[in-house]
């Protein structure tokens, strides 16, 4: 995997034209099967994820349910990504395609699974994969060299970027809801504890993010909308104002500091 070797993308410039035309259909068949996967519940298959997400109350690390609508940009573009791979595509689809391809399908799979069988700890294990392929592709575009003025790769940063972001976000807002099942909790049982388990695990994965995958923005734009979702929250639906505040502080922080102090991606 690209994340932890070096390699030379000039080398291939030339060669996208060469994408295989199957591995392209399996990316637009994936990018397809992520809007198709949310609508199981309204065929009568398996319950709806925000539902199971309220099952038992509003835990206070959860974001309300408007904010999870940027699943809907990142499947987006992930469509308009898998249609130029098998129109035109060139060495950034190639090179991206293979973490995006997997990270799809394990977008797919935890939908499904979590619809039909809403397992905690499966998952969060089934998040995980989503994680690391996202961040692999994170960081194949910066070896790239990121944006370089070009609509695709534009599309190609904003759509390896909100989707390594909100897959952190997804992972930090599940911890704490395994927490409290393994400790038989809750989600009003000490609150103060979930929501620092959800903020500082999306702390850390900021900061891993910004030194070993990639110094792209659009992760923090994405981990931005995700704590602003935890603010409101607490501020609007927990009514736990100092909650708000403390997931304001953090939010800000985190931000600041990759504004201000860059990022050094390491395995150049």
């Amino acid at each position: 995997m690209g994340l932890w070797v070096n390699y030379c993308p000039a080398a291939h410039i030339g060669s996208g034209q060469q994408m295989n035309l199957k591995n392209a259909l399996i990316l637009l068949a994936i990018a397809i099967g992520q809007f198709l996967a949310p609508a199981l519940p309204s065929l009568g298959i398996g319950e709806s994820v925000g539902e199971r997400a309220l099952q038992t109350g509003i835990p206070p690390e959860l974001p309300p349910g408007i904010f999870f609508s940027i699943w809907g940009v990142i499947f987006t573009l992930y469509l308009i990504f898998a249609a130029i791979a098998l129109l035109k595509p060139s060495y950034v689809e190639m090179h991206l395609a293979h973490p995006l391809v997997l990270a799809g399908v394990g977008n797919v799979i935890w939908m499904v699974s979590n619809q039909l069988i809403g397992n905690i700890a499966l998952d969060l294990i089934l998040l995980l994969p989503i994680l690391l392929f996202s961040w692999e592709a994170s960081h194949r575009l910066h070896r790239m060299g990121g944006f370089d003025g070009t609509g695709r790769r534009l599309l190609a940063g904003m759509l390896t970027g909100l989707l390594s972001g909100w897959a952190a976000v997804a992972v930090s807002i599940s911890l704490p809801r395994l927490v409290r099942a393994i400790r038989d909790l809750g989600p009003t049982d000490q609150v103060w504890i979930s929501l620092w388990i959800a903020l500082a695990s999306l702390a850390i994965l900021a900061w891993l993010y910004a030194t070993r995958a990639s110094r792209g923005l659009w992760f923090f734009a994405a981990l931005g909308w995700g704590v602003t979702g935890i603010v409101l929250n607490n501020w609007t639906r927990t009514d736990m104002h100092w909650l708000a505040a403390a997931a304001g502080l953090v939010g800000l922080y985190v931000i600041w500091r990759r504004l201000a102090y860059g990022a050094r991606p390491a395995f150049q």
